[in-house]
């Protein structure tokens, strides 16, 4: 079949669903990034100015620690419930977490809610696994699973400009920030203004919570379950989306738990295709064995709810080339019985899976996470901290920020969101296919110290502190710093999930991803708490520079260790160990 033929096969409708679900998840993650520095600050927890970096730490972390400690325990649940109701109780969750975020009063119920979210939210590996399960064709696993970074980057665009948004957002006035207040916003009415000043930081995440809630119903109507023995059940949101999408004219599937048993046992008497279709000339004289209904008349003759091998060996290597799957291949030891998955073993041996050459990628994967998530989590604070010229000498004296505003940081971010979009639809192509994926990785991480160094001392291009350069002078090199940054955790994510996935054992696959998954969870609870603790050390004694000086170093460390790892030949044989 050609190459046109089989795109025309592609699930787009699934895809499109689900595709509305991933990118719900980077809008509520993103969105509280421009204000959460002035909403520590209101909260008035710190005492010194100093101290909201400390506790802009905490908020992230806790978030980040009940990931780590629930996100591996939702997605064995999506193997026993089926993915839909997971994916659906994390998308009700975080908009109920967001809610009572953008509402709360004080940083314990703030923190709490992070919390929560972190927990009730486990959906990030559980899509991984949904589209590894809907686009089981190899010529569309690609396509798929490249659209899942791009969507993230996409949801970073618009989470910023939520959050920053003057009309849904409004730090309360202080010495350190005057908001304005234009007048179409005075011509709003009363209600507005007093909705706005006594929660400043609601209709943000009103706005984020109801887009939540429009995807957990869009998911309930229409995403097929596509866990193999949840999908033979009753699914009456299915039945509703079928019976909305047969009035507009379209053509709805088969359902398989339509089928009973009794209406196989009548079709095999008639000697009817089980496909629900007449025989003809064209008709096939052996009916497919993946049909829908002819699927489920097996499943119902033999009462088994038998594992379907959704993905060869072969096929599986096009996704590790974007973006492998945690949690959609099964743990599948050598000894497996002929009877199937009942002869798997659940004791492996440490040295037998995690190998030196496991260790390294998964310790450049630990490390990414870590100094990447920092630069996400703390250059809003950075930027929204008070400019103190009077602190400001070179090379480590610096105090405050560069004074920016909650509009000029969302619209910061989401130009990097976009900027993103562009490094992963073209510049990743390009590497992709022109260097090993090894080298690729090396070259990303290069690129991290250098914005780590140089983002602190663009405060010395500021106006305030010399008159004889522009405005727009610092804020091009912030961008600009920005923009790189991006670019090195573009290239890197997808390099260093591949260099995982060549370096692992087949038979050890889906344990080496989730450790992996665990690793990261643990990087992003570790980074917020111990670098915001750094940043308000040093910002009370006018070192602020110092703690994106550490960071620039760990960045080099890292990418150190990138050039020591080695790249591993994917095509090994399945029998092969390759420990």
């Amino acid at each position: 079949m050609s190459t046109l033929q089989h795109q025309k096969k592609f699930p787009v409708w699934q895809m499109s669903v689900i595709s509305l679900i991933r990118f719900a998840e980077p809008i509520s993650f993103t969105s509280l990034f421009p204000y959460v520095y002035f909403m520590v600050r209101d909260f008035n927890v710190a005492e010194d100015p100093a101290e909201i970096s400390r506790y802009t730490g905490y908020l992230a972390a806790a978030f980040s620690l009940a990931q780590f400690c629930c996100c591996i325990q939702w997605g064995r649940l999506s193997n026993r419930i089926g993915r839909k109701p997971v994916l659906i109780t994390g998308l009700v969750g975080s908009a109920i977490s967001l809610l009572i975020f953008g509402f709360a009063t004080n940083f314990y119920v703030a923190m709490g809610a992070r919390a929560m979210m972190g927990a009730l939210n486990g959906n990030m590996a559980v899509i991984q696994t949904t589209v590894g399960e809907i686009a089981t064709e190899r010529s569309h696993q690609t396509i798929a699973f490249s659209i899942l970074p791009l969507l993230w980057n996409v949801g970073c665009v618009f989470g910023p400009l939520i959050g920053g948004s003057r009309f849904l957002t409004r730090p309360k006035a202080s010495t350190m920030s005057t908001p304005y207040v234009s007048s179409y916003e005075k011509s709003l009415g009363n209600s507005y203004e007093s909705f706005l000043d006594n929660h400043p930081y609601a209709l943000s995440n009103i706005a984020v919570a109801v887009l939540l809630c429009f995807s957990a119903i869009i998911c309930f109507l229409f995403l097929e379950e596509t866990e193999h023995s949840a999908s033979k059940r009753y699914d009456a949101g299915i039945l509703i989306g079928d019976q909305i999408r047969s009035k507009f004219g379209f053509t709805v599937p088969f359902r398989s738990w339509k089928m009973t048993e009794a209406d196989c046992q009548m079709q095999a008497n008639m000697g009817g295709s089980t496909d629900g279709t007449f025989s003809n000339e064209t008709t096939p004289m052996l009916p497919s064995p993946t049909g829908d209904s002819s699927q489920a008349c097996n499943d119902l003759e033999d009462g088994s709810d038998k594992p379907v091998a959704f993905l060869s060996r072969r096929s599986s290597i096009a996704i590790a080339r974007r973006y492998s799957t945690p949690l959609s291949n099964q743990l599948i030891p050598t000894n497996i019985s002929s009877s199937g998955l009942n002869g798997i073993s659940e004791t492996l041996a440490y040295s037998q899976v995690f190998t030196n050459k496991v260790k390294g990628p998964i310790l450049a994967n630990f490390t990414l996470a870590f100094h990447f998530l920092i630069f996400n989590e703390f250059v809003p604070v950075l930027l929204a901290g008070t400019f103190q010229d009077g602190s400001l000498k070179f090379p480590f004296h610096l105090r405050g920020g560069f004074s920016w505003k909650s509009p000029d940081i969302g619209s910061l971010l989401s130009s990097t969101g976009l900027a993103g979009c562009f490094f992963i639809m073209v510049v990743f192509p390009f590497l992709d296919r022109h260097l090993k994926t090894i080298y690729g990785f090396r070259f990303a991480c290069l690129l991290f110290p250098i914005s780590y160094l140089l983002l602190p001392y663009l405060a010395f291009l500021l106006p305030e502190h010399n008159p004889a350069l522009q405005p727009w002078v610092s804020t091009v090199c912030i961008y600009f710093c920005a923009a790189l940054t991006v670019l090195g955790s573009s290239l890197a994510y997808p390099q260093v999930t591949i260099l995982i996935y060549r370096a692992t054992n087949p038979s050890h696959r889906a344990l080496v991803n989730s450790s992996a998954m665990s690793a990261t969870s643990l990087a992003r609870f570790l980074a917020p708490l111990l670098f915001g603790s750094l940043m308000s050390h040093f910002d009370g004694k006018g070192l602020g520079s110092v703690p994106w000086n550490l960071l620039a170093l760990i960045a080099l460390m890292a990418a150190v260790l990138a050039f020591q790892l080695e790249e591993h030949d994917e095509d090994v044989d399945d029998n092969v160990d390759t420990s």
